[in-house]
């Protein structure tokens, strides 16, 4: 799919009326106090979900849930409060284990949380580069840490309805993790934008890389660039370029169907496994660059997603 067709995508198919009722279903959603991810909550609370509200501010946690309940009184879902700083490797694992106490399935991760255009030389408390580190270290930790509870839904869920969906956006062939072989890392060398989508392609990598790992235990794993917004993601842009989003973007329920398709429609099977799912609900393409990064050497590609996994994974393993 082109770029100018995901700027400008049709209206979304897949909604909150496509739903069945989600009543014994259990789904944890990042950066879900406002934005997208709230959004998110409210389409599967009215369907009688239990969601946890995962964020670091337990105020504004809070907040969210209050909201949600007003705004669907007769609900029998539930929600649920989620303290995590997925920019402190050292919050994920004891949130991770107060959710495991509560629940025995999950049958949804959405990695919705993330940072856009940090000032420069923002750093995570372990020192990363606070863009990689919240939007693909913490999520990659917080999955892991959850997987074994997806797995175990699987075999209590309906067939291909246990997933990970992880946050994109839309891709270039730019926007694929470089690497940096003196090192043995990611090489973010860039501006803040150009970094942050890195991120944002580090993100579909870590798809496919758990989809690689998890999908014959039959949990689901896709990508999903939900659209052009109006989000409280842009609050570190220069307030022109911010103007003008907030003049062209679509309000943030739109992204939120993006993510719902991912999370819940029909389509994505077991055959879509790893797939990359663009506004507002349809499956895309990836680049090239992306293709190849996919691969390893010995399939003709530049083992990008391998050796990517794999560095996340020494990162973060201290805090498994």
């Amino acid at each position: 799919m082109s770029v100018r067709s995901q700027t400008f995508p049709p209206s979304p198919t897949f909604t909150e009326t496509s739903l069945p009722s989600l009543s014994s279903r259990v789904y944890v959603i990042t950066g879900a106090t406002s934005g997208v991810g709230l959004e998110l909550a409210k389409i599967l609370y009215s369907k009688g979900a239990a969601v946890y509200i995962a964020a670091r501010n337990a105020a504004r946690i809070t907040s969210a849930i209050g909201t949600i309940k007003g705004l669907f009184p007769e609900s029998t879902g539930r929600l649920e409060p989620l303290e995590v700083d997925l920019s402190d490797l050292k919050s994920i694992a004891p949130a991770a284990r107060l959710f495991k106490a509560k629940e025995t399935r999950l049958d949804g991760l959405v990695l919705n949380a993330g940072v856009m255009m940090a000032p420069e030389g923002s750093k995570t408390q372990q020192g990363h580069d606070l863009q990689i580190g919240t939007n693909c270290l913490g999520g990659y930790l917080l999955s892991r840490q959850l997987e074994h509870v997806l797995i175990n839904t699987v075999g209590i869920a309906e067939m291909d309805s246990v997933r990970v969906v992880w946050l994109a956006s839309t891709l270039q062939n730019s926007n694929v993790i470089t690497w940096d072989d003196s090192k043995n890392e990611p090489k973010l060398e860039k501006g803040p934008f150009e970094n942050y989508m890195m991120t944002k392609g580090g993100n579909v990598l870590l798809a496919h890389e758990t989809s690689t790992r998890l999908g014959s235990h039959g949990v689901l794993s896709v990508s999903v660039n939900p659209g052009l917004m109006k989000t409280e993601l842009q609050r570190h842009m220069p307030k022109p370029a911010s103007f003008v989003m907030g003049l062209l973007f679509k309000s943030a329920k739109f992204g939120a169907y993006s993510e719902l398709f991912g999370l819940l429609s029909p389509e994505i099977t077991f055959e879509k496994n790893g797939t990359y799912i663009i506004p507002w609900g349809r499956f895309g393409c990836l680049p090239e660059d992306f293709k190849t990064g996919l691969k390893k050497a010995d399939q003709g590609g530049t083992g990008t997603s391998a050796r990517f996994v794999d560095w996340c994974e020494r990162e973060t393993k201290a805090y498994m």
